[in-house]
């Protein structure tokens, strides 16, 4: 799954977003604000703030549309309501994940001083068209879209449920299980005792069924079988497979407790329908993403997890 990146703009500007999103769409799943985001049956401010928690980043592109004045002299500003949008995408996603990209001579409110962001130069020429200078915008999108993909790498942690979700898997179960055997404890199953180990972590491609029966299915059909796991503090349900080839024990758990995103999708919507609509869909997709990257930010910096866990994408 692609992170996805909203590209909102001006209709002026849209010829400008449309340039934005053409460089972003190789690596990233990008929509732009006439891509029909917005709802017909709901008021513009309601699909906005709905829409907006459904991406990962947002760019808003502010061009030379308005004039303010300000202390006896006139600039050229960014249309009121993209400046809205952006203000939106920020408290939705926070500062790392909203971002501006900029004509150079446009005036910016005050209260944005300070934000870095993705500049570019045009000239308005007499008759109200805009030539735009294309090598400083692709040099700033480059810069822009490096920034990015260091946030999707470092895995910046959001306040979604999610987020709280995969700390607590790792933490009340990942760690303790790769303790007990990073601490040299070997595991009997049937009458051989095991000491090496490879521990896979199978996260589900969607939340289209009730999780519990697909992981006891995947674990049926790939032959595991269920074991206890006797940390210190409690017995852990695990299961497992013998890997003959290496003469390892191949431990494996798919999170049932993602279970929990899908009900928390249910309420935030006010869901009153059978089915998945295409914000749930786009919702459950963004979860995912971000529950893999917390956990793999997290087994990436604990030893024992980074030697024993191989994270997989159910198939």
């Amino acid at each position: 799954m692609k992170t996805r990146i909203f590209i909102g703009s001006s209709s002026e500007g849209l010829e400008i977003a449309e340039k934005v999103k053409l460089f972003f769409e190789k690596d990233f799943e990008c929509f732009l604000w006439t891509d029909d985001v917005f709802k017909y049956n709901e008021n513009f401010l309601e699909t906005l703030m709905k829409e907006a928690s459904l991406f990962d980043f947002g760019l808003m592109v502010f061009t030379k549309d308005d004039y303010t004045k300000s202390r006896l002299a006139d600039f050229d500003s960014p249309r009121d309501n993209v400046v809205f949008e952006y203000g939106l995408f920020l408290g939705r996603l926070g500062k790392d994940n909203a971002y501006i990209v900029k004509d150079k001579e446009v005036k910016l409110p005050s209260d944005l001083f300070g934000i870095s962001n993705a500049t570019f130069s045009s000239e308005k020429q007499l008759d109200g068209t805009v030539i735009l200078d294309e090598n400083s915008l692709n040099e700033s999108l480059v810069k822009l879209k490096k920034q990015i993909e260091e946030k999707v790498h470092l895995g910046v942690l959001g306040m979604l449920p999610s987020t709280v979700l995969s700390i607590g898997y790792f933490y009340n179960f990942i760690e303790p299980v790769c303790n007990y055997l990073g601490d040299g404890n070997k595991i009997v199953v049937g009458d051989k005792e095991y000491s090496q180990f490879k521990f896979k972590i199978i996260l589900p491609k969607d939340l289209d069924s009730d999780l519990k029966k697909r992981a006891n299915t995947f674990y049926r059909k790939k032959k595991f079988d269920p074991i206890q796991i006797p940390t210190a503090s409690r017995n852990y349900p695990l299961y497992v497979a013998i890997d003959t080839d290496n003469d390892r024990l191949v431990l494996s758990d798919m999170p049932t407790t993602l279970n929990g995103i899908d009900k928390a999708i249910e309420m935030y919507l006010r869901k009153g329908h059978i089915g998945k609509s295409v914000e749930q869909q786009l919702l459950e997709e963004r979860e995912l993403r971000n529950f893999e990257s917390v956990l793999r930010h997290l087994v990436g910096i604990d030893a024992y997890c980074k030697d024993f866990i191989e994270i997989e994408i159910e198939n």
